[in-house]
């Protein structure tokens, strides 16, 4: 999601981002490689010895992190104490204060990564004390406190229950469509549109409305698919169809189909395409009652 805090926090002080790229072609399914001599850091999990809660299949992003349950009672105090006036026991907002379940901050955050630059620069707290004062411990379990709602609201949590969520205003839905949502730029209910309520149920209606998942690597239909150009420094750009990107390799499948890895270095650019940009920013003006208004209408296309 980029043009959002995503890409804040880009780890460009590691040691091992000195290093030049290093490049070995290997045979993999059929077609070269190119892959990085150096493995990828693996991801650290929770605290040692720490109970964690792991992400369940098939729901959510795939890098997901793990919750410590410990964590996020500590951060329930430190949001208790500091946040709940305003966001609410379970950070869903209110009709002034817009639920941070679905905030890019919050959404992209691991451990206190987008969350905490966004706090250290000030934003109001209930006890008046300034936010930039917050010890990272406290950041980083208000962060594993708001993964936790987060997990909460996705099928497959045991909290999770299926209700009727079609309660909006199907005609005030139109109208959004067509106006202030902007989705008519894009979308016809003729074309790509036609059916979807026949198609799909609400529940999946409403989740690929809000958090579509683009295609990525091999298989994905013409304009759905996320592509980056990576340029060195010094050197002649690559580009491709994204398959995964981090703070310390971007990998995609170039024109001739094969997988590259290369490996960050200092005063390298990567640029990145993604058709669905305009619904990661829907996330950011879209209201509680938005949201149900165009799901109303969405399942009246039939």
């Amino acid at each position: 999601m980029k043009g959002h805090e995503e890409n804040m926090m880009r780890g460009a002080g590691f040691r091992d981002f000195m290093s030049p790229i290093v490049l070995m072609p290997i045979v993999l399914a059929g077609s070269v490689a190119i892959l990085s001599a150096q493995a990828a850091p693996a991801r650290g999990g929770g605290a040692q010895g720490a109970p964690t809660v792991g992400p369940r299949p098939g729901v959510g992003p795939a890098d997901r992190p793990t919750v410590d349950p410990a964590a996020v009672e500590r951060g329930r105090r430190v949001w208790a104490a500091e946040c709940i006036t305003c966001h609410g026991a379970s950070a869903r907002g209110s009709d002034t204060v817009r639920s941070l379940l679905r905030s890019m901050i919050v959404l992209t955050d691991r451990g206190g990564s987008t969350l905490g630059p966004f706090l250290k620069k000030g934003h109001p707290t209930q006890s008046g004390k300034p936010s930039a004062t917050l010890a990272d411990a406290d950041i980083a379990d208000i962060s594993q406190f708001l993964r936790q709602r987060i997990n909460d609201t996705l099928r497959g949590s045991p909290v999770f229950t299926e209700g009727d969520i079609v309660t909006g205003d199907a005609k005030a839905g139109e109208a959004y469509f067509n106006g202030d949502g902007k989705c008519a730029a894009c979308h016809s209910t003729t074309g790509n549109l036609a059916g979807i309520g026949t198609r799909l149920g609400p529940v999946d209606l409403q989740q690929r409305m809000l958090f579509p998942t683009p295609a990525r690597g091999r298989g994905g239909a013409a304009g759905s698919v996320v592509t980056v150009t990576v340029t060195p420094a010094t050197g002649t750009p690559m580009s491709g169809v994204l398959v995964q990107e981090d703070d310390f390799y971007v990998t995609f499948r170039d024109a001739s189909n094969a997988i590259r890895v290369v490996k960050r270095t200092p005063g390298m650019k990567v640029v990145t395409t993604d058709p669905l940009q305009a619904h990661h920013e829907l996330l950011d003006r879209i209201t509680d009652k938005n949201i149900h208004d165009l799901l109303a209408y969405l399942v009246t296309l039939k």
